[in-house]
């Protein structure tokens, strides 16, 4: 019996089906799709140039911050922080968090602020407060503000702003819903902070970082600049701005909403040509799932944000607290995340224990030390091989001058007919590389050791070491120019001891042009380290010098 089968021209074509399936779901999707992208956009808007806005300031302080906030709007725009300086200079002022400037077009740089708000979520009528609205105060203490404004319908908008101790800002909205209609909107809140753009680039990251979507996201200004702009979906998490040691932060509620988030730079931030610096304003923002007020009811939401210094201690008791995740990455610990963390906190417990972090990074690289102790004594003990066996090793040398794939034979079957493994002295310093890099990191994020004085001459461990060889170390009164390399004293005594380390050690290679590159390896430490943290230059003279002691004390 034949089989009925389908002509091909009259065949279903999968091609064409696709398309208009496609072009059926687009159109239904442009007549009743819900056009939440657009209602959840948050318009990048510049401060006015000519305009200045209407302010009325009311002073706050709390134990770590100090500033204003304007009652028009609500957008806080002036936060300085009490325990840190600019510098170490005597009249050095406060670190500005955020900062308000009042004539962009004469100043050299743009206003730095967060700002909490409500989008309404129906078109016609804006019955919510906008940056232009004039909120009244109902009550103020020290730590808390609570404000009201109420609308045409009176529907009734109440907002207590709430700092605790340290640095988190927390913003309670009620919205009274004393109408006969229903309420609708979007919270939402941004932090827009201004950065040079010709800022050389920072020791740890600088710009935009947040944990979204259960992933760690870090952009610097530079890859925001222009026309980008990164969106993000999430239900918990935190977003915003951050240096070395300071930040503002936005964390929406802990309670699992969901949220839309994004990072852009706003319009055209620069100061004029005239000026020596040329500043661009950036913007992170969230704006969260709609909200619904039935009539006679009240609907309340919560949004954080952390306004401060980046204090380890306080920012993993947030992160408790508040079920903030992955609070901690907001401070750039680096590659070697699994060792610098720790790191920071016993060089903390050492501080606390002796009061002086010069003294606690001494105690810290003895620990390190210790720690390595089996390591490094069993790499001195081959070498101290080595270096009876080198008679033995110049013979053979000699022997073969003329023929070096003898003299590696030759020389190989001593290692192994003595036991002595040419390559166990790098083991050690490899074994470093890592505490190095770690400890780097320590140094220059840890907000602990940022200006923290050691002895006599250094008075920040975070910063190089301020004297230099070309000006006979502070005795000939001229600022050397900054072309030339950075050989402050530490550097120096850090080249002595790795001089005095080389010597003690047998020369391996049998390049003779190698062996003499070797001899130049302390003068290039001493300008590579030149220019970096004071503290880490200490732990690694410590480092040779306990090197040395233990080479001896083999001997």
């Amino acid at each position: 019996m034949e089989k009925n089968v389908t002509p091909n021209m009259q065949r279903p074509s999968f091609f064409k089906t696709f398309l208009y399936v496609f072009f059926v779901f687009m159109v239904l999707n442009i007549l009743f799709g819900k056009k939440k992208e657009d209602l959840k956009t948050i318009n990048p808007i510049s401060l006015t140039k000519k305009v200045e806005v209407k302010r009325n300031l009311v002073p706050f302080e709390t134990k770590l911050l100090k500033g204003n906030f304007n009652t028009v709007g609500l957008r806080i725009d002036d936060i300085i922080l009490k325990k840190y300086k600019k510098s170490l200079a005597e009249n050095s002022k406060n670190v500005e968090l955020l900062k308000y400037v009042k004539d962009e077009k004469d100043d050299a740089e743009k206003s730095s602020y967060v700002e909490f708000g409500l989008l309404p979520a129906q078109e016609g009528e804006n019955l919510f407060p906008t940056n232009t609205t004039e909120w009244k105060v109902v009550s103020k203490t020290d730590s808390k503000i609570v404000l009201e404004w109420t609308n045409s319908r009176k529907i009734k908008f109440i907002r207590e702003l709430s700092f605790d101790d340290d640095y988190m800002l927390t913003v309670t909205d009620k919205v009274q819903n004393n109408s006969n209609i229903d309420v609708e909107f979007y919270p939402y809140a941004r932090v827009v902070k201004s950065n040079d753009e010709y800022a050389p680039i920072s020791s740890s990251h600088t710009g935009f970082v947040g944990y979204l979507n259960n992933s760690l996201e870090e952009y610097r200004y530079n890859k925001i600049s222009g026309s980008k702009l990164y969106e993000f979906n999430s239900k918990d998490g935190w977003l915003g701005f951050g240096s070395d040691y300071f930040m503002s932060v936005l964390v929406p509620d802990e309670n699992n909403q969901n949220f839309t988030a994004r990072v852009l730079e706003i319009g055209d931030a620069s100061v004029p040509k005239t000026s020596s610096v040329r500043y661009k304003q950036y913007q992170a923002d969230y704006v969260r799932d709609v909200v619904k007020v039935a009539p006679k009811k009240t609907e309340s939401v919560v949004a954080r944000a952390y306004l401060g210094a980046k204090e380890s201690d306080i920012i993993s008791k947030y992160e408790k607290e508040y079920s903030i995740p992955k609070f901690d990455l907001v401070i750039d610990y680096g590659y070697f995340y699994i060792l610098s963390k720790p790191f920071t906190k016993i060089l903390k417990l050492f501080y606390d224990f002796t009061g002086n972090f010069g003294v606690a990074i001494i105690l810290f690289t003895i620990l390190i030390r210790a720690l390595l102790f089996p390591i490094a004594q069993k790499s001195f003990k081959s070498m101290e091989k080595m270096k009876k066996m080198q008679p033995e090793m110049k013979r053979i040398q000699t022997m073969y001058a003329g023929n070096k794939q003898m003299m590696n034979m030759q020389l190989a079957m001593l290692y192994k007919k003595h036991g002595i493994n040419p390559l166990s002295g790098c083991l050690p310093m490899l074994v470093q590389v890592p505490v190095f890099f770690a400890l780097y990191k320590s140094l220059v994020i840890s907000i602990e050791m940022r200006q923290a004085p050691f002895i006599l001459w250094i008075k920040d461990l975070s910063a190089p070491d301020p004297t230099s060889v070309f000006n006979l170390f502070g005795l000939l009164p001229f600022t050397p120019y900054s072309w030339l390399p950075h050989l402050g004293v530490l550097p120096i005594l850090m080249g002595v001891t790795m001089y005095i380390q080389q010597k003690m050690q047998p020369m391996v290679s049998t390049d003779a042009t190698q062996a003499k590159m070797m001899k130049f390896l302390p003068l290039i430490f001493v300008v590579m380290f030149g220019g970096l943290p004071s503290g880490l230059v200490l732990y690694w003279t410590v480092n040779n010098v306990l090197s040395i002691i233990q080479q001896k004390f083999i001997k």
